[in-house]
């Protein structure tokens, strides 16, 4: 009795998990036993992408079942500029202090503690 429910569970887990793939094995198997029934109906009628269309239906199936709490759905823009905000804030203060400048205004004016030359070219 165990290795039967051992069995049950195990193959309803493999059909979760290749539930994504079945529309391709059901066209490859469609294309090498019913072929000419297959490529009159199915193909004529919606085109040799006829398994992307139902791979894509079905993704929006499963999204539309799927439907994220509400406080997910607000933040993500503002959590992402505060992010580059602190990554902007970051790399100021590490270009400040390689160029060893007190404040950022020194670095616009072009007042820097050291005189160094120009580059050369």
């Amino acid at each position: 009795m165990k290795n039967l429910l051992l069995h049950i569970i195990l193959f309803s887990y493999a059909i979760v998990m290749f539930k994504p793939a079945f529309p391709y094995l059901k066209d490859a198997v469609n294309h090498l036993i019913f072929y000419k029934q297959h490529m009159a109906t199915v193909h004529f009628e919606n085109g040799k992408y006829h398994v992307h269309a139902e791979v894509t239906k079905n993704a929006k199936e499963d999204n539309s079942n799927k439907s994220l709490p509400s406080s997910k759905k607000e933040n993500t823009s503002t959590d992402h500029i505060v992010f580059t905000q602190k990554i902007n804030e970051l790399t100021t203060a590490i270009i400040l202090k390689k160029c060893k400048v007190t404040s950022s205004d020194d670095l616009a004016d072009g007042n820097l503690q050291y005189n160094y030359p120009p580059p050369r070219i």
